[in-house]
């Protein structure tokens, strides 16, 4: 029998679903091989002929198998290493059904090329990997997450939301299927409106973008190579948290259309920061103006601690830029704390403060004890001059686990009239 709420085919209406059977990320595993020999130089080979029917075969022969998952081919760029070829075939179950499902595709190319164990992570684990070395070259997906991205890729209205489409990019690039794959197994992003840590994260992805722009520029030509497989994943997530607010924005009447980011072949560092330019002025337009003043403190702190709320990003970062990233951090994360706080102790006065709320704020106190002394009572002067004698490196470690989440639970979503269901 049909879900009565949900039509025969869910596809079929003018916003696209998420992807509806989302698998938890830790049952997903990539298991990922060194294909051939280390690689002379950077610049970016022919695929070898095994390579290449591999990725013909894959799909069918997992697909007869009725599994789901995904096969991704990259270039090894890790500074330190010689480049090379690596295949990462992603499988939701175990790692003996992983090589049961594309067992034929991979007799023939371990036939034809030398192969090596990589790695064999989770989606969580191998993510960051890919983030620092991987300049992805294919990708194809198989069971359930093909039928998803067929469907999204699709869509009469793909254009408008999706933002590789909108920039001109074929359905098969790779680059356009990126977003696609951490949409299904990444961080889930603006469920139920748009809260304070979407807009926050949302800032961070666009603050990311730009910086590592600026070091691909600042690098020339010869760092280029290293820094690409970088550029590529956080151009990919920068799009993947932009399809719901491109969703959103089409049912907001008189906004702006999303200018499209830059993913041009001939695109340039400037060419990339001018789009990513006009992506935060359309932003600041649309969502984060003075109506919502929470959200745009949060999308703007984002964007100019980047790196700070970006813990994979902080290796690049000397200890005298640490120390300065910190200290602008800190007047948001006092202003956060002030509106939450304002916001919390009129409740508790009001009885309306929730359970969940009460039990939160206890564990902020426990980690934050200048805050104690403020009780039901307490006036905005109050809340300020506890909140100044907190340390700035005890407030910037509480950031993360503690200030964010209760500022996003304590600060009212805001509300779309379109979204994905």
């Amino acid at each position: 029998m049909t879900d009565p709420i949900r039509p025969a085919n869910e596809y079929s209406g003018f916003l696209p679903p998420r992807f509806d059977d989302r698998p938890d990320a830790d049952d997903v595993l990539v298991k990922t091989w060194t294909v051939g020999d280390a690689l002379t130089d950077h610049s970016v080979p022919e695929m070898p002929a095994p390579l290449s029917l591999f990725f013909d075969l894959v799909a069918p022969a997992a697909g007869r198998s009725n599994a789901t998952g995904f096969a991704m081919l990259w270039l090894d760029r890790h500074p330190h290493e010689e480049p090379g070829w690596r295949l990462s075939i992603g499988h939701v179950g175990s790692e003996d059904d992983l090589e049961l499902a594309v067992a034929k595709p991979l007799a023939r190319l371990v036939d034809a090329l030398p192969m090596a164990n990589f790695e064999c992570e989770n989606w969580h684990m191998t993510r960051p990997l890919w983030r620092k070395r991987a300049e992805p070259v294919k990708l194809v997906f198989w069971g359930d997450f093909a039928k998803h991205a067929r469907a999204i890729l699709g869509h009469s209205d793909a254009a408008s939301f999706y933002q590789p489409l909108g920039a001109g990019l074929r359905s098969d690039n790779v680059t356009s299927m990126l977003p696609l794959l951490e949409d299904m197994l990444g961080d889930a992003f603006l469920q139920n409106g748009m809260g304070f840590e979407d807009a926050l994260h949302l800032g961070i992805a666009l603050g990311r973008a730009h910086l590592i722009e600026s070091w691909i520029e600042a690098g020339g030509s010869e760092k280029e190579s290293y820094f690409r497989p970088m550029k590529i994943w956080h151009q990919a997530w920068l799009a993947n948290a932009l399809i719901d607010p491109a969703v959103a924005s089409l049912a907001m009447s008189g906004k702006p259309p999303m200018p499209a980011l830059d993913f041009g072949n001939d695109s340039t560092p400037a060419s990339r920061r001018a789009a990513l330019d006009d992506v935060s002025s359309w932003l600041t337009t649309v969502f984060f103006s003075d109506e919502y003043p929470a959200l745009r403190n949060a999308f703007v702190a984002g964007v100019q601690n980047a790196v700070w709320l970006d813990h994979d990003l902080q290796q690049y970062v000397q200890p005298q830029q640490r120390s300065e990233i910190l200290q602008g951090l800190m007047p948001y994360c006092r202003w956060f704390l002030a509106m939450a706080l304002y916001n919390h102790l009129g409740n508790l006065a009001a009885g309306t403060a929730r359970e969940d709320q009460v039990a939160f704020y206890a564990i902020m106190v426990d980690a934050l004890p200048e805050l104690e002394p403020l009780g039901d009572f307490a006036t905005q002067r109050d809340i300020e001059q506890h909140i100044i004698r907190i340390d700035a490196a005890r407030a910037a470690s509480a950031f993360d686990t503690l200030v964010l989440p209760f500022c996003d639970l304590l600060m009212p979503k805001r509300q779309f009239d379109a979204a994905r269901s």
